[in-house]
């Protein structure tokens, strides 16, 4: 009973993580385009006919449609989708990350909203007792690092597309950055390692930028620097060397390919941002395996 209850947990938080993953989709097509996307219904990118509830059930309708608009039967972009699952599993991993199942099994057995026995219930807390200030803790952190996750899934496609990073973005990640000095998996971290972090990767990529014409755009040095304020300057030193090194083995995948030239730039945040969501999840492990090897 114990793995079901589990389980089930584990289905709604990805479908929680799904939904979130819609809206992101909206934020994606809207923002570039200077439209409101927090009023106004969605509506296919085609015809422009409003969609119905049953068209915007994350991943289902998508399945459901056969990549198809309703309407006008028009194909849709398989991202929709692929948007919608990434944030569902990066809801779990976030979930998984910080919050032990104990700690919610215990809780639901004291509202007695399922029938887990007192046995049962004992046997959980001899595992992992159960403390409640430290679970809501663990909650914020889950729920930091998820809106993190979200702000960097729209980072990536939108400066995929557009080669553009929107400062709105990095002003949102900057405003977690400064919650982050309170709650969340870097609060233990003195103020001072925050405010250094802002600035130990983006001002020298700002000087790179006026050397080197092109190293990097003004929008990966506003993203590191937000980034930054939210990990801590041995965090955002870790991500943007991971950052750097996936973006240049890209870089020469592109070049060997002939899909880019050798004076033709490519978008970098994408590759930023994966470096920053490995840093939140194992950036500390990497860092303690990095030190204790030497």
């Amino acid at each position: 009973m114990m793995l079901a209850l589990y389980i089930l947990l584990l289905v709604l938080v990805f479908a929680f993580g799904a939904i979130f993953g819609s809206f992101l989709n909206v934020v994606i097509y809207r923002l570039p385009k200077k439209e409101d996307f927090i009023k106004g219904s969605s509506y296919c990118p085609n015809c422009k006919h409003k969609l119905m509830p049953l068209d915007l059930v994350p991943i289902l309708s998508y399945l459901l449609l056969r990549r198809k608009c309703r309407y006008c039967k028009d194909p849709i972009s398989p991202r929709y989708m692929l948007v919608e699952t990434v944030a569902g599993f990066l809801a779990v991993a976030s979930y998984l990350a910080f919050l032990p199942p104990a700690g919610f099994l215990l809780e639901v057995s004291a509202t007695q909203v399922f029938f887990i026995t007192a046995k049962e219930a004992g046997l959980i807390a001899a595992w992992l007792p159960f403390d409640l200030p430290a679970y809501g803790v663990a909650l914020g952190s889950a729920i930091m690092v998820f809106a993190l996750l979200c702000l960097l899934i729209v980072v990536t496609v939108i400066d995929a597309d557009t080669m553009e990073i929107p400062n709105s973005l990095s002003l949102w990640i900057a405003l977690l950055g400064l919650f982050a000095l309170v709650i969340g998996p870097t609060s233990q971290l003195p103020w001072y390692d925050h405010l250094i972090g802002a600035v130990a990767i983006s001002v020298p990529m700002f000087l790179l930028a006026f050397i080197i014409a092109g190293s990097f755009g003004l929008g990966d040095v506003k993203l590191m620097a937000a980034a930054g304020l939210f990990l801590g300057w041995q965090l955002v030193l870790l991500a943007a060397f991971i950052g750097v090194l996936i973006g240049g083995v890209y870089g020469i995948y592109l070049l060997v390919t002939r899909k880019k030239g050798r004076k033709e730039h490519f978008a970098f945040g994408p590759a930023l941002c994966v470096g920053i969501a490995i840093s939140v999840f194992v950036g500390k492990h990497i860092i303690t395996w990095y030190v204790g090897f030497f």
